[in-house]
């Protein structure tokens, strides 16, 4: 039953993933991401699987991460650097308590990515740092077993790639 629950997360996670690179503002990815991410978390953690702990792990810090990213969008601020260090620190020894796989080295370079990606200002240079982010959760999610979130990650990045295409191609032609 759990892992149908998980499956069906994974689909909702999924849609929002699609719609959120299409987002023109951050805030407004930011609002999907962060809904994403506690949904996939929560997959993670009814998929089960030797590596998924690590998986849900980096999704709720990542949630964390987006609400504050958001307070700083919102009001048109830079994140401060500082707060990046912080962010990845935290990342690091998440991954180190919850390491049980080797494979969960991905899971953590799947996040500094993610730090990266979601402390953008421009749509454009988060949805190329995005793709790289969903690239390797795709890797660490056939290693750990979490089918259900590989589809999720599959999609996404497809989709981002399509956003890249339709909203990047589009803002180049403009300059």
């Amino acid at each position: 039953m759990s892992l149908m629950i998980s499956y069906i997360l994974s689909f909702t996670a999924t849609v929002l993933g699609i719609i959120e690179p299409f987002g023109k503002k951050m805030s407004t990815v930011l609002v999907f991401n962060f809904t994403g991410n506690l949904i996939v978390g929560i997959s993670y953690l009814l998929a089960g699987g030797d590596g998924a702990l690590a998986g849900a792990a980096i999704c709720f810090v990542a949630c964390v991460q987006v609400f504050i990213n958001y307070s700083y969008t919102r009001h048109e601020k830079r994140i401060p650097n500082f707060l990046l260090a912080v962010y990845l620190v935290v990342f690091i020894a998440v991954n180190l308590v919850v390491f049980k796989a080797w494979y969960d080295v991905l899971a953590l370079a799947a996040a500094v990515c993610y730090v990266f990606s979601i402390s953008q200002q421009k749509p454009a240079t988060y949805r190329i740092l995005y793709c790289l982010n969903s690239t390797l959760w795709i890797v660490y999610d056939f290693m750990a077993g979490a089918y259900g979130n590989l589809s999720t990650h599959i999609a996404l990045a497809v989709f981002t790639l399509v956003s890249m295409f339709i909203n990047d191609r589009k803002s180049k032609k403009d300059i």
